[in-house]
C-alpha cells in the first residue's frame, strides 16, 4: 500500500480508525506498526477523535459488582446503550480504586479508600496497557499519619500527562508537601516551594477546564473557594465560588462538574429543611461574575430515595445514584425522571464505589512498548478481601499492622483527617 499511497495519505487513512482496528494494523507490517506506535500519531489520533462532530460521546461507569469492579462504557445519548466492559486487572487493598481522573482515555487510579497503600496507577482500559508510579517521597513510614489530595490532568503543551500530590501532615497544620509526577519523566519532583496555603477538602472531586485541575478548598480565612493547577505553568491560582457558596454549611455539599465544557458546581443535600441540588455553571472561565444558576431540583418530588448527583450530561440531564442502587437520570428541563437500566445494591460499599465521567477512546501508553502491558498487575500488590455488603476484611494483608495504613474519617476544619 505504502507503494502507491504518500505517508501523509496513509496517516489521513488510519487516524480516522477506531482503536480496536489500529491495534489490529500495527501487526500488518513493521513501517505500520512504528507509525501507529510513534507520539506524532498517537497525537494525531487524538486530536481528530476530540475535533470530530461526528464522534460518538462515552460515558465510563464503575461500580462493585460481586466484590469486583466493573467498568462499562455506555454511550452518552438518548439510548445510554452499553458499548463494552474493560477488564479490570488490578487489585486493591481496599474494597476499589478512587478514580483521581480520567483524560484522553487515560484513568488515574489511587488505592487510598480505607487504607494507604501509595499505589497511584495510570491505565488505558482501551489497549489494555498501565504504568505504576514510583512511591513518592511522604509516605507513612517516613512521616507518620498524613492526609492527601491527588489531581490528575494533561499539559498540551509539553503534551504530558501529570498527576499532583498535595500532602498534610500534623492534622492539616503547617503547609502540605506539594509533589508532581510526570509521565514524560517517571519521577515525583518536590512543588513545596509553590506554598500551597489551602486546605482540600475530603474526596473533593476534581475537574478538569481549560488545561488545569479544579478542587473545592478551604482558604485560611475559613471560606469555601475554587483552588485550580495550571498543567502547564505548573503553579496553584485560586477562584471564588458564587457568593451565596462561600460559606461552609455542613448541610450542604459542593462537587465540581463540568457541563458544556464549563466549569460547574452542583451543590447537594439529602437533609434539613430544603433537601436537594442545584448546579451553578461558569458561562467564561475564570470571569467570576459569570457564574449562573442553571438549574435547582427540589428532593421532595424524589421520596427522598435520591442519594447524590454524579454527573451532568451535556443535554443538561443529571445522572445520579438512589439508596436502592438504581442509575436515575433527571431531565430539569422537562422535569421527567428516567431509569437508566443499571441496578445495583443498596449497600453503602456499591453506592459510594458508582463513579461516572466522559470517555474518549485513545492510543496514549501505546508508544511505551510491551513492557508497559499489565506492569502493574506483575506485580503482587497487597489484597485485603471485602464483601459488597456483609463480609469483613480479610487477613492476608501483607504489611505489619492495618493500624498502619487505615485512615479515619474524623474531621478537621470540615476537612478529612487522617488518623
Amino acid at each position: 500500500m505504502a507503494d502507491f499511497f504518500s505517508e501523509e495519505i496513509i496517516i489521513n487513512i488510519l487516524r480516522r480508525l477506531p482503536v480496536k482496528v489500529l491495534l489490529r494494523c500495527t501487526s500488518v507490517c513493521r513501517s505500520w506498526y512504528i507509525l501507529i506506535t510513534s507520539p506524532e500519531f498517537i497525537s494525531s489520533h487524538l486530536n481528530f477523535a476530540a475535533d470530530s462532530k461526528k464522534r460518538t460521546p462515552f460515558l465510563l461507569l464503575r461500580r462493585l459488582v460481586r466484590n469486583s469492579e466493573q467498568y462499562d462504557l455506555y454511550s452518552d445519548n438518548e439510548s445510554f446503550a452499553r458499548i463494552s466492559t474493560f477488564e479490570f486487572p488490578f487489585r486493591s487493598i481496599n474494597s476499589c480504586f478512587t478514580i483521581v481522573g480520567c483524560c484522553n482515555g487515560l484513568l488515574c487510579l489511587s488505592d487510598d479508600r480505607v487504607y494507604y497503600m501509595h499505589t497511584v496507577i495510570l491505565w488505558n482500559p482501551c489497549i489494555k496497557k498501565s504504568v505504576l508510579l514510583p512511591k513518592p517521597n511522604l509516605i507513612y513510614s517516613s512521616y507518620g499519619s498524613f492526609m492527601q489530595t491527588l489531581g490528575f490532568g494533561f499539559d498540551p503543551i509539553a503534551s504530558d500527562y501529570k498527576v499532583i500530590r498535595i500532602t498534610y501532615v500534623d492534622c492539616g497544620r503547617g503547609l502540605p508537601l506539594v509533589e508532581l509526577y510526570r509521565l514524560s519523566t517517571g519521577v515525583w519532583q518536590d512543588l513545596s516551594f509553590l506554598a500551597f496555603e489551602y486546605v482540600i477538602y475530603n474526596r473533593s472531586r476534581q475537574a478538569c477546564v481549560n488545561g488545569a485541575t479544579h478542587w473545592i478548598a478551604r482558604s485560611t480565612d475559613c471560606y469555601d473557594l475554587i483552588v485550580l493547577f495550571d498543567m502547564c505553568g505548573e503553579v496553584f491560582r485560586e477562584m471564588m465560588l458564587p457568593l451565596s457558596l462561600v460559606d461552609n454549611e455542613s448541610m450542604r455539599s459542593k462537587d465540581l462538574g463540568v457541563y458544556k465544557e464549563s466549569l460547574a458546581v452542583i451543590v447537594w443535600s439529602v437533609s434539613g429543611p430544603q433537601p436537594g441540588f442545584c448546579v451553578w455553571v461558569m458561562n467564561e472561565y475564570g470571569v467570576e461574575s459569570s457564574w449562573t444558576k442553571h438549574f435547582s431540583i427540589d428532593l421532595h418530588e424524589f421520596g427522598r430515595e435520591y442519594v447524590r448527583p454524579l454527573w451532568i450530561r451535556k443535554q443538561g440531564e443529571i445522572i445520579t445514584v438512589w439508596q436502592d442502587g438504581r442509575l436515575i437520570a433527571y431531565d430539569h428541563n422537562g422535569g421527567e425522571v428516567k431509569d437508566l437500566g443499571v441496578h445495583g445494591s443498596r449497600c453503602e460499599d456499591y453506592r459510594r464505589s458508582v463513579h461516572v465521567d466522559g470517555y474518549m477512546k485513545s492510543l496514549v501508553l501505546l508508544e511505551k512498548g510491551s513492557c508497559f502491558s499489565d506492569a502493574v498487575t506483575r506485580i503482587k500488590l497487597p489484597a485485603l478481601q471485602t464483601d459488597d455488603c456483609d463480609s469483613s476484611y480479610g487477613s492476608d494483608c501483607e504489611h505489619s499492622s492495618e493500624s498502619d495504613y487505615k485512615h479515619g474519617h474524623g474531621s478537621y476544619g470540615g476537612l478529612f483527617v487522617r488518623q
